[in-house]
């Protein structure tokens, strides 16, 4: 497996020098300082590179720590899982209800299964979370986000 491990490394960090290297004679930034035709290829190029080395850097962590075993089934391991798909019905809800909704219900869900047992706290954090991102999304960077499917019926 270390062998296949370390292969994949290598093919993502040569991704990454390729992409480099067929994008050099593209434009980073036009004269207005919109993104030119080399910048998700940059991005994306750099996004293999970092991944080739981290993915060397876990086959050094998994050589020196082999003599240690996982349990994936233990209370924390099932506590990720569950938060999981928790999140995916997160976002399966926020296609139908919209964002306000459903962050109202994932953040506490999420914090209660994190242990926080401060009512008040979960109220506050949820508040100020949903505040937070809704105001930066609609007034700093111009962009609206999802609502509900029933708001343009009437309701």
């Amino acid at each position: 497996m270390r062998k296949y491990d370390v292969l994949v490394g290598l093919f993502s960090l040569g991704f990454g020098l390729l992409i480099l290297f067929l994008s050099r004679d593209m434009s980073m930034f036009d004269e207005y300082g919109v993104p030119g035709e080399r910048y998700w290829p940059f991005g994306l190029a750099c996004l293999f590179i970092l991944l080739g080395v981290l993915q060397w850097g876990v086959v050094l962590k998994n050589r020196l720590m082999a003599d240690r075993s996982i349990d994936f089934s233990s209370v924390n391991v099932r506590k990720a899982y569950l938060i999981g798909a928790l999140a995916v019905g997160y976002g399966i809800v926020m296609a139908w209800a919209g964002f306000i909704i459903s962050a109202v219900i994932f953040i506490p869900c999420t914090m209660v299964l994190m242990k926080e047992k401060r009512v008040w706290f979960v109220a506050l954090s949820t508040l100020l979370i949903v505040t937070a991102v809704y105001l930066f999304f609609t007034y700093l960077f111009n962009s609206p986000l999802p609502t509900a499917e029933f708001s343009d019926l009437g309701f």
